[in-house]
């Protein structure tokens, strides 16, 4: 009787050793990632996975605001300047020396760059902003940025845009940082007259 219950006893805990080996054993195998479920929409996001990073492309590239006052731009500049948005700092910048400064602005992109047509170079870069609070609110841009921009001597001007903008005075402030004359609306007007009269 006593060798039966050693020998149940024994039978006992070698199963439980055996159930506690299988239990340890599937706690260590890697769990499937759980599936996200997507948002529905109608169009669907062009993406890809390249060496364990998830890339997506954006949609959209710019906000509305910006695409309206990038237009607006394009009509008001004379044909020798070039603007183009969003310009990376590591593609108008070139660091010499300790780059650790420079990784803190790096990833930055300035709103607008308009550029000299002749040789490339930059004439001004824009700031746009909006004070609102919503999905299109555009930020000003980092001080430590400005700052770094005044020493290399590029004119920044800030622009406020919010839900609309004056084209007249937005135009004025845009040539006249570029060094170019507005003509007024009353020049504007003596010399269509003098075309007429002529």
């Amino acid at each position: 009787m006593v060798i039966g219950i050693i020998i149940g006893c024994a039978l006992f805990l070698l199963a439980s050793f055996y159930v506690v080996k299988f239990i340890q054993k599937e706690r260590s195998k890697p769990q499937k990632p759980k599936k996200e479920k997507k948002k529905k929409s109608k169009i669907a996001p062009k993406e890809t996975v390249v060496k364990n990073v998830h890339i997506t492309v954006k949609s959209p590239y710019m906000q509305r605001k910006e695409v309206l006052f990038w237009k607006y731009l394009n009509i008001i500049l004379p044909k020798h300047y070039i603007v183009i948005p969003k310009v990376s700092l590591v593609d108008l910048f070139i660091p010499d020396g300790d780059k650790s400064i420079f990784r803190l602005i790096a990833d930055k992109t300035l709103d607008y760059v308009i550029f000299k047509e002749q040789d490339m170079s930059v004439a001004l870069v824009l700031d746009i902003y909006d004070k609102s609070y919503g999905d299109e609110m555009l930020d000003e841009q980092d001080p430590f940025l400005l700052e770094i921009l005044a020493k290399l001597n590029i004119k920044v001007l800030s622009i406020l845009v919010a839900n609309d903008f004056d084209r007249e005075s937005c135009k004025d402030k845009i040539y006249s940082a570029l060094g170019l004359n507005v003509a007024s609306d009353s020049e504007k007007k003596n010399s269509t007259s003098n075309v007429e009269n002529k």
